[in-house]
């Protein structure tokens, strides 16, 4: 690699071929001067012939330029500026492919320049390019991404893959729109993993379906559209997802296709136990300043706990612990919600007499009533359900 300019050489070359003088920077080369600038100066030769878009200049600074580095960054520079003309050039010349992330390609939108990085090695796996072109509504990233995994069976996993991250991204968003592109592109709104959020990608435990993102985010038209079947879907799953957020719509919906409330081992609803225990989180900016939930922030979820209550669910804690996780979080509640829960299961008849007397005879439970002026009976209690007014 040749030494570098002076600074004031360096000035004078750029000056020419900011002037276009093509013949006169030829003949610099040809006197065997150097075309690297110094390390000052961070404008090259290049960079000036590309924003002249100079196709002769380019031509000749190019083929005259040994760093791999500078000739990659001036291709990244004409895809910056949609020029497939002088894209060829570069390629032609020595730029490689491979240096530019292909998202950056498909980001341009630009049809041509997309199929020719496409046509000549790019790299469509790392970074999930087709996932990230996708998540950012690029209309014209689906059509090359459906012909190429068509064209490349043996990328079809790691394409996949890309496609139904994009589509859990639109499941969560509620994007109906995308959604339905994403569908005809072939996603799958069954397979698990992660969405376009990368600080969650190697977390098996935070991997979702896009079934399950309609269901965590309450949409029930998103959820239609992903076309659940009970012959393929886990509903019980679904619905435990759909009970954590309290949507009461999609709740009623996945029971009316048969979903099973009652999926537990000896016999009671994980969504029912999932819905209790989210109650202490219907209120982030209470919980954080140590306040009690209120009666009326936990409406919604009260509406999803009915629903399931009414067809069927059972609250059955199968341990001590589990009894004490639920009455810990009543007791970040106001004391109405633990009465108003205390109603809904014994109505429905949703958990055995003994359970609800467990839950209330503790003696933190009575204090945390006590300010509603209720005192508890345990016999009472019993039969019940509901603590009474002194």
């Amino acid at each position: 690699m040749s030494e570098p300019l002076t600074s004031e050489d360096s000035k004078k070359l750029l000056e020419l071929c900011r002037a276009g003088k093509l013949y006169e920077v030829e003949r610099w080369i040809e006197s065997g001067k150097s075309i690297r600038t110094s390390p000052g100066i961070r404008r090259t030769p290049l960079d000036v012939a590309i924003d002249l878009g100079f196709h002769s200049l380019i031509e000749l600074l190019i083929r005259n330029e040994s760093d791999q580095e500078t000739k990659n960054k001036t291709l990244s520079d004409a895809v910056a500026k949609k020029r497939l003309d002088l894209v060829e050039l570069l390629v032609a010349n020595g730029a490689q492919i491979t240096s530019l992330p292909l998202a950056e390609v498909l980001l341009t939108w630009e049809p041509a320049i997309i199929g020719f990085f496409l046509g000549h090695g790019a790299d469509v796996v790392t970074g999930s390019p087709f996932a990230v072109a996708l998540g950012e509504k690029v209309r014209t990233a689906l059509r090359p991404y459906v012909d190429y995994k068509k064209a490349h069976p043996e990328l079809a996993k790691e394409l996949q893959e890309q496609a139904d991250r994009a589509l859990r991204h639109f499941a969560n968003e509620g994007n109906l729109k995308w959604i339905s592109l994403m569908m005809w592109a072939g996603a799958d709104p069954r397979s698990r993993g992660p969405t376009l959020d990368d600080r969650y990608s190697d977390d098996p435990e935070c991997h979702t379906t896009a079934l399950q993102e309609a269901c965590y985010k309450g949409n029930l038209d998103v959820l239609r559209k992903l076309r659940p079947d009970p012959s393929r879907d886990d509903l019980s799953e679904l619905l435990r997802c759909a009970s954590l957020f309290g949507s009461r719509e999609i709740v009623r919906y996945l029971l009316q296709m048969g979903a099973d409330p009652n999926d537990k081992s000896n016999g009671g609803s994980s969504s029912l136990d999932g819905r209790l225990h989210h109650l202490a989180f219907e209120d982030f900016r209470a919980s954080m300043n140590k306040q009690l939930i209120s009666k009326y922030a936990v409406r919604e979820a009260m509406e999803c706990l009915q629903e399931l209550v009414e067809h069927g669910a059972l609250w059955k804690p199968e341990n001590g612990r589990e009894l004490n996780s639920i009455r810990q979080t009543l007791f970040k509640c106001e004391p109405v919600v633990t009465v108003e829960v205390v109603k809904l299961l014994a109505r429905y008849k949703a958990c055995p007499e003994e359970t609800l007397e467990e839950l209330l005879n503790a003696p933190r439970m009575r204090q945390h009533l006590s300010s509603l002026g209720m005192k508890f009976h345990p016999g009472r209690e019993a039969r019940s359900k509901v603590p009474t007014r002194r």
